[in-house]
């Protein structure tokens, strides 16, 4: 049975037909590469996967279940973690502030403190499985293109997603930035 299963998907916007019946599967561990010309349908097809938008028809079925995501929410609650072009980090605030960025775990009851203790221990396991030299604590301004990638990576394995949707993630970077993503 296949991770992930689209049939029939199909998305049409004011004066344009975005994808006509669509069909992809995607096996457990498969690394899928969609290719295509600029306005093929890869970004909307992608986005439907993540719940930014809904098909106009088709069904999405993950591990043979039929799934309807109403918002990138329910995509993230059910595995699927999306990696855009233009990366959603923000410079200012640490990587293991980025990875855990509004859903931090707390303490304190009522205070609703953030826990950072269980953030650095949390960031670190997952900048660990990705080979990533860097402490927790390191600013995102102070990495290269390909590591702000990699923080996203690790924002996804801390979702425990079991689908990791990358869009066009060596278009800004170097040939050996690209070997090492």
């Amino acid at each position: 049975m296949a991770l992930l299963e689209m049939t029939g998907i199909s998305k049409r916007f004011p004066g344009v037909t975005a994808l006509d019946n669509v069909h992809l599967s995607v096996d457990k561990g498969a690394v899928v590469g969609l290719v295509g010309e600029n306005g093929a349908g890869k970004s909307t097809l992608m986005k439907i996967l993540a719940g930014i938008h809904r098909p106009d028809s088709g069904t999405i079925r993950i591990e043979g279940v039929p799934t309807v995501f109403r918002s990138p929410g329910e995509a993230v609650k059910s595995g699927v973690a999306i990696i855009h072009q233009e990366l959603e980090v923000i410079d200012t605030l640490d990587i293991a502030a980025n990875v855990f960025l509004g859903r931090e775990p707390v303490w304190g009851g009522p205070l609703a403190l953030i826990d950072r203790k269980a953030i650095y221990i949390q960031a670190e396991r997952a900048l660990a499985r990705l080979g990533m030299d860097r402490a927790p604590d390191t600013l995102v301004a102070e990495l290269s293109t390909a590591e702000r990638q990699l923080v996203e990576i690790a924002k996804a394995l801390s979702l425990d997603a079991r689908i990791l949707v990358m869009d066009e993630p060596t278009s800004s970077l170097t040939l050996k930035e690209t070997e090492r993503l």
